[in-house]
């Protein structure tokens, strides 16, 4: 039985819905996709310059290391009040390397990358090895002379 013209029209029109619908989602699938693979995988981290002696981006990058240093060193005591403890002395530092994160450039993502690791092992188990990737996010943000 041939369709009458309503009827193909409504076919036709329920066709290019379908399609701009399937457009729109493979366009917004793939948009996060660029945005969330390379963050997980950690691709596209530009480390801090080395930066002379005296610099913000120096100062930063030292910070960073020496502030993840502690974090190794007080990774046993997670979970426990003794973290805290541990993070000391470098981490009563943590004001003035924050202040030179933000003037540095790429120093707010070492910062951050920095953060996320204290986070984690706040929370998590003692010597867990689920935090390796977040400890090599915060070297990938270093100069390659802090590494």
């Amino acid at each position: 039985m041939p369709l009458d013209d309503d009827a193909r029209a409504r076919l036709q029109g329920k066709r290019v819905a379908l399609v701009v619908v399937i457009g729109v989602s493979v366009v917004f699938i793939a948009a996060s996709a660029l945005q969330i693979v390379p963050a997980v995988f950690g691709a596209g981290i530009t480390p801090l310059p080395s930066g002379g002696p005296g610099t913000a981006a120096r100062a930063c990058a030292e910070g960073v290391r020496r502030l993840s240093t502690a974090l190794d060193r007080a990774a046993d005591a997670a979970g426990s009040a003794a973290f805290e403890a541990r993070l000391r002395p470098e981490w009563d530092d943590r004001d003035a390397v924050e202040r030179a994160c933000h003037e540095a450039p790429e120093g707010t993502d070492a910062w951050a990358a920095l953060l996320r690791m204290r986070s984690a092992e706040e929370q998590a188990a003692p010597r867990s090895g689920d935090l390796a990737p977040l400890r090599r996010d915060v070297i990938a943000h270093l100069p390659a002379d802090l590494r």
